[in-house]
């Protein structure tokens, strides 16, 4: 934004320019024309009028051309690309969208540098606009997503093209020759003319289509959107519309899911999970809206405001008298998206009387791909505090033995993909071992979540696994429920 401005304000300020220079020039042409005859100086300001247009024509057109210059790449910005894709599209040809993403570009720019990123950036809108027709336009929409609008015959020749670029973005390497390994990801849009979306609407819908990518039904990582996406983005609009009214009017509800000791069969802590109480439609439960609060960022919202109630419940529970039993709450991966915004969850903490450990934050694993330096600044913070953390979901992505070994955290959530096929999956059941077993062996306690069979329930006990999590013993209960069961 602040960029734009800078650009208005500089052209404003060349349009008062050359107006001092026509006024000017026209000064200094009727003084050199005044002695001539009549119709020479008629024919002598048609010719400088038509110069000076000219020129001035010539300079803003270079103007209003590199405004549409994106800054990184050279190609088009956002704004040039939707205006040049809207009047390609008046044509009412065939057409469709396509919104392209690099793999991990994250992961290249820390091991690069951003300068190095840059210019791979560069190389890859370099290599789109040269595989594009004259009928056709590309260019970059923020960070290391492009758009790119393509003539359309079918989604096999689409998908051939797109492959040939591909195969050209993966030849792209560093100074020794080493590929940068770049993956893109496409989502896919055709393109109905009876329609009359915005260009905005048609890359909203190609980026939905991503959420479809199929690695096995094409020759590139490729997601077609379709009628059920339409239905997804109709009901997050609504969601999104009342998620703050919701917050505001207490519809937010903690619910807790007990744990249960697998030694002594009892109660031994519980997970605060989020109910929506909505007034007209009833209970929605975290699965419709979280993976739209952490794409628009008001899970952070939710976490904060869970963490509070979760303080002023064991709070409550502390000045009555009733037993400690460890409460998790979750943290979400955006948060490290804001400055210090552990200093939120200090304030809160300390506005309340806590016993010590009777607070568990729980960090989702893929937070573990970030900086683990970072990441163990916070969990010392969390243990300063006098709280503990886990890692949650463990084995949901690609867990690395490294952060075991380095971030000092206190207990490990065994996500529920573990628990699938255990039953006559002998190398399942080997997984499952040793991964407790190097647990133990770290001093750190165990919870394997998502149960929801006895046999599996004998497996673990049989592994020594710590915590049992799932439908087979609670499923998420509200407070009052919860007191009733953990204190009667």
């Amino acid at each position: 934004m602040k960029l734009i401005l800078s650009r208005i304000r500089m052209i404003a300020f060349m349009i008062l320019a050359d107006l001092v220079v026509a006024a000017l020039v026209f000064f200094l042409l009727a003084h050199w024309l005044r002695d001539l005859d009549l119709y020479i100086r008629i024919i002598g300001y048609i010719i400088a009028v038509a110069f000076f247009v000219a020129v001035i024509l010539t300079k803003y057109l270079l103007i209003y051309r590199q405004l549409g210059r994106d800054d990184v790449t050279g190609g088009n910005n956002r704004r040039q690309f939707e205006r040049l894709a809207k009047n390609i599209l008046s044509g009412n040809q065939n057409y469709v969208m396509v919104h392209a993403n690099i793999d991990r570009f994250k992961l290249i720019n820390d091991s690069y540098g951003d300068t190095t990123g840059d210019r791979i950036l560069k190389s890859i809108q370099s290599i789109i606009d040269d595989e594009l027709r004259w009928d056709e336009v590309s260019g970059r929409l923020m960070a290391d997503n492009f758009g790119i609008l393509m003539r359309y015959n079918s989604i096999a020749k689409l998908d051939e093209r797109l492959e040939h670029i591909s195969e050209r973005f993966s030849e792209l390497s560093d100074k020794n020759g080493i590929p940068y390994g770049i993956v893109m990801f496409y989502g896919v849009y055709v393109i109905d003319p009876e329609e009359n979306l915005s260009v905005g609407a048609l890359l909203e819908r190609a980026n939905l289509g991503r959420k479809n990518i199929s690695f096995n039904s094409y020759r590139v990582p490729l997601g077609i959107y379709d009628e059920k996406d339409r239905r997804r983005m109709n009901r997050d609009r609504e969601l999104e519309k009342k998620m703050h009214h919701a917050m505001s009017h207490g519809d937010f509800v903690p619910y807790l899911q007990p744990k249960v000791d697998l030694l002594s069969d009892q109660i031994a802590g519980a997970e605060a999970l989020i109910r929506w109480m909505d007034p007209d439609e009833g209970i929605i439960y975290p699965s419709e809206f979280i993976p739209l609060f952490e794409q628009n960022g008001f899970v952070i919202n939710i976490d904060i405001f869970m963490f509070e109630e979760v303080c002023k419940m064991v709070d409550k529970w502390n000045k009555i008298g009733y037993r400690i039993i460890p409460i998790s709450v979750n943290l979400s991966r955006c948060h490290f998206e804001v400055p210090e915004f552990f200093e939120y969850y200090e304030a809160i903490y300390e506005k309340y009387d806590i016993p010590q450990g009777a607070i568990e934050i729980e960090l989702t694993e893929s937070l573990f791909y970030n900086d683990l330096n970072s990441l163990n600044d916070l969990v010392n913070r969390i243990h300063k505090l006098g709280m503990t953390c886990s890692i949650d979901d463990f084995g949901s992505g690609y867990s690395s033995l490294n952060m075991l070994k380095d971030v000092k955290v206190d207990t490990l959530k065994l996500d529920r993909v573990f628990f699938k096929s255990t039953e006559d999956d002998a190398r399942g059941k080997d997984v499952i071992k040793s991964v407790i077993r190097l647990a133990q062996a770290l001093d750190l306690k165990t919870v394997s979540e998502g149960v929801e069979i006895t046999e599996q329930v004998e497996f673990l006990r049989d592994m020594n696994c710590d915590l049992i999590q799932g439908y087979v013993f609670f499923k998420p209960l509200t407070i009052t429920e919860f007191e009733k069961l953990a204190f009667s």
